[in-house]
C-alpha cells in the first residue's frame, strides 16, 4: 500500500483553497434552491427540455450506434472474464 507522503508548501494556501471550496459550495447550494425550489418548477424544466430536445432531434431519439458498440464490448470483455474464472 502506498504510503502518505507529506505535504511540503504553505499550509495557508490549503486553508485558503478549502474556505474558497467552502464558499463555492455554498454559493452552488443557495443558486440551486432558487432556481429549482420547488419539484413541481424542476419537473417542468425538464419536460421543456425535453421537448426542446424533440424539436430539434425528433422522438423517440435516434439510435446511437457508438452506444451500443461500447455495450457489446463491455460484455463480450465480462463473458471473457467470466470463461476464464469459471472452475
Amino acid at each position: 500500500m502506498d504510503e502518505a507522503k507529506p505535504f511540503i508548501g504553505d499550509p495557508e494556501d490549503v486553508r485558503r483553497w478549502a474556505e474558497n471550496r467552502r464558499i463555492a459550495n455554498a454559493l452552488e447550494v443557495r443558486d440551486l434552491r432558487t432556481t429549482w425550489n420547488s419539484p413541481d418548477r424542476a419537473f417542468w424544466a425538464a419536460r421543456a427540455l425535453l421537448g426542446l430536445f424533440a424539436s430539434i432531434n425528433g422522438w423517440p431519439p435516434p439510435e446511437d450506434t457508438r452506444r451500443e458498440r461500447e455495450a457489446d464490448a463491455v460484455r463480450n470483455r465480462f463473458l471473457t472474464l467470466r470463461r476464464r474464472l469459471r472452475p
